[in-house]
């Protein structure tokens, strides 16, 4: 690439008080930073990040669940530096090449039947399209999503998301229902599982025969629910939930926004642990490990009548972005990375789990794979959330070199979601971190 073509705005080496001088200046206040005093990061290589100072820091969120392959990855900029010079962008009104051979590609992994792929640019377009589409094919307008899940920003799934994150007054619009979802550690129900006959899922068919005219569109749920705290039901939750969706004539839709393309572990869908086969997929984040790229996958006759009128996306399927998510997946198969989420999942949420006997803050360790939380709590008998103390444990990783994310109801809920470039040596220094953050914070409990 010839560098002197490059604007010399970008070349620039800013200061970090530069930046945010800027930022304040000319970017409305809803883009906000982690920490009291943000970072500039300025390049990055697998899972860790540069600072404008130079400090590296082990990223175990991978910028919200998203840079997948880790910063960098010479097969991604190769891709889009060879695409880029070729063709970035023409509408989905013209045939261009990389759009229908990712279609491709994502049909070779999607659950059984799942052949067609609607490509738009985020998961919250995904999940808005895949929610019209379904009503659109079962003509009814009922949709139930879970308490605590979050499904995006946009219109309609600003609206069935309940992840505690509201700052105006709003209604839920007609036609939107909730479930409990379950949540082992905080059940709804005071039960404590197994021993509960899965009162949560099934609760499913009382919300159906109360708040509905007992015909669904559509059951949409996190395979682990990511903002909502790194919550996973027992599998069973959602065989009995998918079972009660297919009794009323329902589309049963797994967001694997934050759960898809191997971070669980072991399967390419976070979905397939439970042995439920969904009707639609939707997906984002790792998709493009930092492209701005979403969309779902699903089975011909539910798409047959989904036309240009009900669903148009001016960047989705550009040729750019398509390009990248192509090489992406071709990533995560030639690194083994379902293996490697599998084995470094199992490795971190062992050591942490050890951090959780030594450590009284901790009061549960869940999750799958590389997608973790750990619930901080200030007594392990009232469960009574950590919400202040997290946000000082994450002050003392980040001056220490790591970076971790929150989440949860009442923000109290560590999460862990990073490159699946991970290694392990870069797992026990962060543990190390974390232990020393612990003991440091639990001095003032």
């Amino acid at each position: 690439m010839n560098d002197e073509l490059v604007p010399d705005a970008l070349k620039k080496a800013y200061s970090r008080e530069e930046i945010i001088d800027k930022e304040k200046k000319h970017i409305v206040p809803t883009v906000g930073h982690y920490y009291k005093d943000p970072v500039l990061f300025v390049e990055g290589e697998g899972a860790v990040l540069k600072d404008s100072e130079g400090h590296e820091y082990i990223d175990l969120f991978a910028g919200i669940c998203t840079t997948i392959t880790g910063y960098a990855h010479p097969k991604l900029v190769a891709t889009l530096k060879w695409q880029a010079e070729r063709l970035i962008y023409t509408s989905t009104l013209y045939s261009t090449v990389p759009y229908p051979i990712l279609a491709e590609k994502l049909a070779k992994v999607a659950p059984p039947g799942l052949s067609q792929a609607y490509i738009v640019s985020s998961g919250s377009e995904a999940n808005e399209h895949a929610l019209f589409m379904a009503r659109k094919y079962t003509k009814s307008p009922y949709i139930i999503a879970c308490s605590r899940g979050y499904h995006g920003r946009t219109a309609l799934t600003r609206e069935i998301s309940s992840s505690g994150w509201r700052s105006v007054p709003e209604s839920h619009p007609p036609g939107v229902r909730f479930t409990p979802n379950g949540h082992c550690y905080r059940c709804q129900f005071g039960k404590e599982f197994p021993d509960c006959d899965f009162e949560c899922a099934r609760y499913l068919r009382e919300v159906v025969r109360t708040q509905t005219n007992k015909a669904l569109a559509a059951f949409i749920a996190e395979p682990i629910q990511g903002v909502g705290g790194i919550i996973q039901p027992p599998k069973e939750y959602f065989q009995i939930v998918h079972e009660i969706v297919k009794e009323y004539g329902g589309l049963y839709i797994s967001d694997e926004v934050q759960t898809g393309f191997g971070r669980t572990g072991g399967k390419w869908w976070g979905i397939q642990h439970a042995g439920v086969e969904p009707d639609i997929i939707t997906m984002a984040k790792g998709f493009g490990s930092g492209l701005p790229i979403g969309g779902f996958l699903t089975k011909p006759e539910y798409a047959e009548d989904f036309m240009m009128i009900d669903g148009f996306a001016t960047f989705g399927g550009n040729p750019l972005t398509c390009a990248g998510a192509i090489a992406v997946l071709e990533i995560i198969e030639e690194s083994g990375y379902l293996e490697k989420a599998a084995k470094n999942g199992e490795y971190m949420k062992k050591k942490l789990q050890g951090l959780q006997e030594d450590h009284k803050i901790i009061g549960d360790v869940r999750g799958q794979g590389l997608m973790i939380g750990v619930e901080l709590v200030r007594d392990k008998k009232t469960k009574e959330p950590a919400s202040q103390e997290i946000l000082k444990v994450m002050e003392i990783t980040k001056e220490k070199g790591l970076l971790i994310g929150k989440g949860g109801l009442d923000n109290n809920v560590i999460r862990i979601q990073p490159p699946l470039e991970l290694t392990q040596p870069q797992i026990d220094s962060a543990c190390i971190i974390l232990d020393e953050a612990f003991t440091e914070v639990e001095k003032s409990l």
